[in-house]
């Protein structure tokens, strides 16, 4: 439902120039399009993936989501990444660059989990690691009930390459407020909300989503860049 909920957005606002941070090999995003955006541009790390990306005709990218971005200001209609911010430091830049590149009146479609979740809460409730943030420099650690607790997670990049941080495990798990905030900061008008409380089945999670606010497990954000953008931006 979380991928549903980004991609049929991403979809119904019907891009002409879209970018997909994390796009992997770019079947997901590209499976909610009836018709392609004319310009599709995505970011990817992994090489082989990189490569069925680009034999889908997507212009991919591959460069530390810590940084700065290799794109003119104003180019995109809709930016989207489905989790990934949770695994940047820079959290607020990546917030920041998404503005720079989008056009005015365009969209950041960003799905990720959400810190404060009932699940998550359960954990720290009995003394344990965050569900959201067991994966340690790849190992699942310090909580037993997790589905891969213990296991070995090989990494894609050495332990010292200087853009492990953005691809290892989940650094910086965002709230449903903070995220509202951290968007906000940077000059968008954002829209933040949680969906599926697990580990409740899905159709319950959905009547009580209403009710037990900001405990799904993830979070839904859709951020507007104003069409007369702030005179001043952090």
């Amino acid at each position: 439902r979380c991928n549903d909920w980004a991609g049929n957005l991403a979809a119904e606002l019907k891009p002409g120039c879209i970018l997909d941070v994390g796009c992997g090999d770019g079947n997901v995003l590209f499976s909610y399009f009836k018709q392609v955006p004319r310009e599709f541009y995505g970011v990817e790390g992994a090489p082989n993936l990189k490569a069925q990306a680009e034999e889908r005709g997507i212009k991919v990218s591959s460069y530390d989501l810590n940084g700065r971005w290799p794109y003119e200001d104003n180019k995109f209609d809709v930016v989207f990444s489905n989790q990934v911010i949770e695994h940047l430091h820079n959290c607020r830049l990546f917030a920041a660059e998404a503005f720079r590149v989008l056009k005015p009146g365009g969209t950041a479609v960003i799905a990720t989990e959400n810190l404060c979740s009932l699940l998550n809460w359960f954990a720290l409730t009995l003394g344990y690691t965050p569900f959201s943030l067991m994966q340690t420099c790849g190992r699942y650690l310090g909580n037993p009930l997790g589905l891969h607790y213990n296991e070995t997670l090989t990494e894609p990049l050495p332990l010292d390459h200087p853009a492990f941080s953005g691809v290892s495990g989940h650094v910086r798990v965002l709230t449903v407020r903070q995220a509202k905030e951290l968007f906000e900061l940077v000059g968008f008008e954002a829209e933040v909300r949680s969906i599926s409380i697990l580990p409740l089945p899905d159709r319950l999670s959905q009547m009580l989503e209403g009710v037990v606010k900001n405990r799904g497990h993830y979070l839904m954000i859709k951020a507007r860049k104003p069409l007369a953008p702030a005179s001043t931006l952090a």
